[in-house]
């Protein structure tokens, strides 16, 4: 499962980063609006961005999600924030670095615990005693 949310996270990250130099190549002003539909940057984004919320939805359909959304969000702030230091050349201050390295511990964190526990396939319609707290 794991394997597949890091796959999920690439391709909506990557998604992200192709809609972002899609949007830069077409310019700011309010005419190239259009301009930016006619980049092949922004399709392929929008096409990885409809993958991974297909795989997303199969995710959610057999996983719990306090175990799986965090996992793709933390691991989103980490792969966007190398991302954009490698390709789009932005700074990373040592402040943003020591979040980005809390919140990649905050992942580790979450998935060893949740791995810990069985997982159950509680879904809409199936009876419950309640939210299980550890």
């Amino acid at each position: 499962m794991i394997l597949i949310i890091i796959i999920i996270t690439i391709f909506a990250n990557l998604a992200d980063l192709l809609l972002k130099i899609g949007a830069n190549q077409a310019g700011d002003s309010v005419g190239d609006v259009l301009a930016i539909f006619l980049t092949p940057y922004v399709w392929m984004g929008a096409v990885l961005g409809i993958t991974a919320m297909a795989l997303w939805v199969y995710i959610l359909g057999r996983h719990h999600i306090s175990h799986a959304y965090p996992i793709f969000v933390g691991l989103g702030f980490v792969n966007i924030t190398l991302a954009s230091w490698l390709f789009l050349h932005e700074e990373i201050s040592l402040r943003r670095l020591g979040g980005t390295l809390l919140i990649l511990a905050g992942i580790v964190v979450v998935h060893f615990q949740s791995t810990r526990q069985e997982p159950g396939k509680a879904g809409p319609g199936t009876p419950q005693s309640g939210p299980a707290v550890k």
